[in-house]
């Protein structure tokens, strides 16, 4: 296939891919996930958190099949200890929570407003027990608590929005104060796509000449309370946990 036409072939593919996603999550919203609320289980939420979980496996595996990405994982046995953690990324591109989720069994995620008004995800993510982000902070945080106890992830990009190529990090410490008014820990996973596509900057049509690909790093678990032992307030606890995770990432993507 000449790269002509393997770049035509993708287009058409990522057209067909955000097509399918949009049209399924309108279908299973009528469909699925109401049948899902009426069947019982002892857990709904965790029920439900492991459906999306296989619906977006198989979405990122109908990609790779379609030749759209490719996506790679390193130190994939790290996510077996990712249970009642912080997972936290950086956010190079549109659909890094759904190559995360694919990988997360029981996860949890903290989404922004417009979803929840969007009608292809706002049933899906209603009933995976998503945190609606915006909320008063203490309800915020209360649903955080809620998702560790019961033993899944969380989710969470503490830049609060995709990367713009160029641009250096810009860490918030939303994710500071949630692990340390949680008392949990980080589990860090660095995503690189190379070439770069579907950032910030970018409409979804606007794909790379080469085929990009997409590698998840797994790391070692941060410890936040070790992190931040020297500070005697937990806004400089914040402040020098969100400095940290900031290095982190600069460190693991070589921006240093």
């Amino acid at each position: 296939m000449s790269k002509q036409v393997g770049y035509y072939w993708r287009l058409v593919m990522t057209a067909f891919s955000f097509f399918s996603f949009g049209a399924l999550g309108v279908l299973f919203s009528i469909t699925l996930f109401p049948l899902l609320y009426i069947l019982p289980s002892k857990d709904k939420t965790a029920r439900n958190q492991l459906v999306v979980h296989f619906i977006f496996k198989s979405f990122v595996k109908m990609m790779q099949l379609l030749g759209v990405l490719s996506v790679s994982v390193s130190n994939r046995e790290k996510l077996k200890h990712s249970a009642g953690k912080l997972v936290i990324a950086n956010h190079p591109s549109l659909i890094d929570v759904v190559l995360l989720i694919a990988h997360l069994p029981e996860t949890s995620c903290i989404v922004k407003q417009s979803l929840w008004r969007n009608p292809c995800m706002s049933m899906i993510i209603s009933a995976a027990g998503y945190i609606k982000n915006g909320a008063e902070p203490e309800l915020v945080l209360s649903a955080c608590q809620r998702s560790f106890a019961k033993g899944a992830s969380l989710i969470i990009f503490p830049e609060g929005t995709r990367t713009t190529p160029g641009e250096d990090l810009n860490m918030q410490r939303g994710a500071a104060n949630i692990a340390l008014r949680c008392a949990v820990d980080f589990l860090p996973v660095t995503i690189r796509v190379s070439p770069t596509t579907l950032t910030k900057s970018e409409p979804w049509y606007s794909i790379p000449a080469q085929k990009p690909h997409f590698s998840l790093d797994i790391g070692d678990t941060i410890f936040a309370q070790d992190v931040c032992e020297d500070e005697n307030s937990d806004s400089r606890k914040a402040r020098a946990l969100t400095r940290y995770l900031q290095q982190h990432f600069y460190k693991e993507l070589n921006c240093q």
